[in-house]
Protein backbone atom coordinates (compact mmCIF):
# COMPACT_ATOMS: atom_id res chain seq x y z
CA UNK A 1 0.00 0.00 0.00
CA UNK A 2 1.09 3.64 -1.20
CA UNK A 3 0.69 5.92 1.74
CA UNK A 4 0.63 9.66 0.94
CA UNK A 5 1.67 12.83 3.19
CA UNK A 6 -0.10 15.96 2.36
CA UNK A 7 3.31 18.72 3.39
CA UNK A 8 4.05 21.83 4.22
CA UNK A 9 7.25 22.05 4.94
CA UNK A 10 6.63 25.90 6.63
CA UNK A 11 4.79 23.83 9.00
CA UNK A 12 6.29 22.29 12.37
CA UNK A 13 3.83 19.81 12.72
CA UNK A 14 3.56 18.62 9.30
CA UNK A 15 8.05 18.39 9.27
CA UNK A 16 7.51 16.39 12.63
CA UNK A 17 4.99 14.09 11.18
CA UNK A 18 7.55 13.64 8.26
CA UNK A 19 10.47 12.98 10.42
CA UNK A 20 8.13 10.78 12.23
CA UNK A 21 7.39 8.37 8.87
CA UNK A 22 10.95 8.50 7.48
CA UNK A 23 12.32 7.69 10.96
CA UNK A 24 10.30 3.99 10.88
CA UNK A 25 11.19 3.72 6.86
CA UNK A 26 8.09 4.06 5.69
CA UNK A 27 7.10 3.84 1.84
CA UNK A 28 5.29 7.21 1.11
CA UNK A 29 4.75 9.94 -1.45
CA UNK A 30 5.06 12.99 -0.32
CA UNK A 31 3.12 15.82 -2.05
CA UNK A 32 3.39 19.60 -0.89
CA UNK A 33 0.71 20.85 -1.94
CA UNK A 34 2.01 24.45 -2.03
CA UNK A 35 4.28 23.96 -4.70
CA UNK A 36 2.01 21.30 -6.54
CA UNK A 37 -1.39 22.86 -5.75
CA UNK A 38 -4.01 20.44 -4.90
CA UNK A 39 -7.14 20.27 -7.71
CA UNK A 40 -10.55 20.43 -7.07
CA UNK A 41 -11.22 16.99 -7.26
CA UNK A 42 -8.59 16.24 -4.87
CA UNK A 43 -9.85 18.03 -2.33
CA UNK A 44 -13.14 17.00 -2.70
CA UNK A 45 -11.84 13.71 -2.32
CA UNK A 46 -10.26 14.55 1.29
CA UNK A 47 -13.20 16.18 2.10
CA UNK A 48 -15.63 12.82 1.24
CA UNK A 49 -12.80 10.41 2.96
CA UNK A 50 -11.89 12.49 5.87
CA UNK A 51 -12.29 10.49 9.33
CA UNK A 52 -12.97 13.04 11.71
CA UNK A 53 -15.30 16.75 11.59
CA UNK A 54 -15.15 17.70 7.97
CA UNK A 55 -14.04 21.41 8.58
CA UNK A 56 -11.44 20.68 11.26
CA UNK A 57 -10.05 20.72 7.48
CA UNK A 58 -9.29 24.03 7.73
CA UNK A 59 -6.83 26.44 9.78
CA UNK A 60 -9.21 29.51 10.55
CA UNK A 61 -12.52 28.75 10.51
CA UNK A 62 -14.54 31.60 9.17
CA UNK A 63 -18.63 32.59 9.85
CA UNK A 64 -19.58 32.01 6.27
CA UNK A 65 -17.96 28.84 5.49
CA UNK A 66 -20.21 25.67 5.52
CA UNK A 67 -19.20 21.99 4.41
CA UNK A 68 -20.91 22.98 1.25
CA UNK A 69 -18.68 25.44 0.56
CA UNK A 70 -15.94 24.15 2.16
CA UNK A 71 -14.23 22.37 -1.16
CA UNK A 72 -14.11 26.15 -3.24
CA UNK A 73 -12.66 27.58 -0.24
CA UNK A 74 -9.73 25.43 0.70
CA UNK A 75 -9.31 25.66 -3.11
CA UNK A 76 -9.08 29.17 -3.40
CA UNK A 77 -7.06 29.44 0.07
CA UNK A 78 -4.75 25.83 0.34
CA UNK A 79 -2.75 27.98 3.02
CA UNK A 80 -5.53 27.58 5.61
CA UNK A 81 -5.60 23.87 5.24
CA UNK A 82 -5.25 21.72 8.27
CA UNK A 83 -1.78 19.92 7.94
CA UNK A 84 -0.35 17.59 7.93
CA UNK A 85 -2.67 15.15 6.30
CA UNK A 86 -2.25 11.31 5.92
CA UNK A 87 -3.85 9.20 3.57
CA UNK A 88 -3.90 5.42 3.97
CA UNK A 89 -5.13 4.33 0.49
CA UNK A 90 -8.53 4.71 1.51
CA UNK A 91 -9.05 7.59 4.17
CA UNK A 92 -7.54 10.57 5.25
CA UNK A 93 -6.51 12.07 8.89
CA UNK A 94 -5.11 15.22 10.02
CA UNK A 95 -1.47 14.58 11.96
CA UNK A 96 -2.73 16.74 15.25
CA UNK A 97 -0.63 16.14 17.04
CA UNK A 98 1.94 14.30 14.76
CA UNK A 99 2.75 11.09 16.25
CA UNK A 100 -1.06 10.91 15.44
CA UNK A 101 -0.18 9.20 11.99
CA UNK A 102 1.54 6.21 14.11
CA UNK A 103 -1.69 5.77 16.20
CA UNK A 104 -2.90 5.16 12.70
CA UNK A 105 -0.37 3.04 10.87
CA UNK A 106 -1.02 0.79 13.98
CA UNK A 107 -4.53 0.36 13.38
CA UNK A 108 -4.33 -0.66 9.55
Amino acid sequence: MKFTLYHNKNCSKSRACLLLLEERKIDFFLRDYLREPLKKNEIVKIIDNLLGNKMDLLRKVEKNISEKNLADHIFRDQKNLQRPIFFDGKNFIICRPPDKVLDHLEDL
